[in-house]
Order: structure tokens, then C-alpha cells, then sequence
């Protein structure tokens, strides 16, 4: 075994066709879509706010927060829920809907092309990596460009 090579874990999942990774060190679970509360004059991609055993979390959908059109929650929605760091690394949990959660892989960083190496690639994208696994497209998610620190504790005012 060649232990030169560094690899991260990533859990992946599916928004409509695109399957996407984020690094599971930002997971700290997958639960299922239950009910929620909507929150009057919360930006479009908050769905609301959720019990998860005791702690109220914001409920964010994913789709709306990448520009991709909504989708009907089906039995294999999911909740990620994600610990977003700010610049002084406190940690904020939230809940973020995808289609489908699917399994945790191991990618290797040489596997992973850059945007930067793709010609007219937004740098501004929340996508920090591309796998191509013999035509199987994975998009490598940065969660805190999806989801900013700044974003959140707006919403948490919302909330509390």
C-alpha cells in the first residue's frame, strides 16, 4: 500500500441528476426529513426551523441555495446535518436538504481537478473540486461558500 497518498472521506449525495461530496468532518449526521416550522420573512432558501432532539436548528434547502429549481420532497429526502465554522471556529449546526444522501467515499486529492483548471469555471463557485470516476461527475461542495457564516447568524436572530 502507497501511504504517500492523502485521501479525505466525503459523504456524497444527489441534488436532481448532480451528485455531489462535501467532507464528512463538516457531517454530523443524516436524518430524515420530518416537520418543520417556516419562519415568517426568512430569505427563500430557509425552509423553517426543526426539533433535532431538543435543539432548534435551521432548515435550509439546498437547491435554492445553489440556483437549482425546487424539487418535491420525496421518501428519500434527507436532512445533512452540517457543523459550519466561522473565522474564530465556532461551530454552527444546521439542517440542509438533498435529494438523496448516498455513502461515504474515500477520495484521493490527486483524483480531485480544480476549477481553476476548467476554462470558464466561476471562481466564485461553491464547487472547490471535480471526480470524474470514468464518467461519474462528482462535484466537491465547500459548505462554508453554500452556507456563509454571515448568512447564519442572521438567521439565528431570526430564530432566537
Amino acid at each position: 500500500m502507497n501511504t504517500d497518498k492523502k485521501s479525505e472521506a466525503y459523504l456524497t449525495f444527489l441534488l436532481g441528476d448532480e451528485k455531489f461530496a462535501v467532507l464528512v468532518n463538516y457531517v454530523h449526521e443524516v436524518v430524515e426529513l420530518n416537520n418543520y416550522t417556516r419562519v415568517p420573512d426568512a430569505p427563500a432558501y430557509m425552509l423553517g426551523i426543526f426539533n433535532l432532539r431538543g435543539t432548534i436548528l435551521p432548515l435550509l434547502d439546498t437547491r435554492i441555495k445553489l440556483g437549482l429549481p425546487q424539487k418535491e420532497k420525496t421518501n428519500k429526502t434527507r436532512i445533512l446535518i452540517l457543523n459550519v465554522r466561522d473565522k474564530e471556529d465556532a461551530t454552527t449546526s444546521i439542517g440542509a436538504i438533498v435529494d438523496v444522501a448516498r455513502e461515504v467515499v474515500e477520495i484521493e486529492d490527486e483524483n480531485i481537478q480544480k476549477p481553476d483548471d476548467i476554462e470558464g469555471f466561476k471562481s466564485t463557485t461553491p464547487v472547490t473540486g471535480i471526480v470524474n470516476d470514468h464518467g461519474d461527475i462528482t462535484m466537491i461542495m465547500d459548505i462554508h461558500r453554500v452556507f456563509s457564516v454571515d448568512e447564519l447568524s442572521h438567521m439565528n436572530k431570526t430564530i432566537n
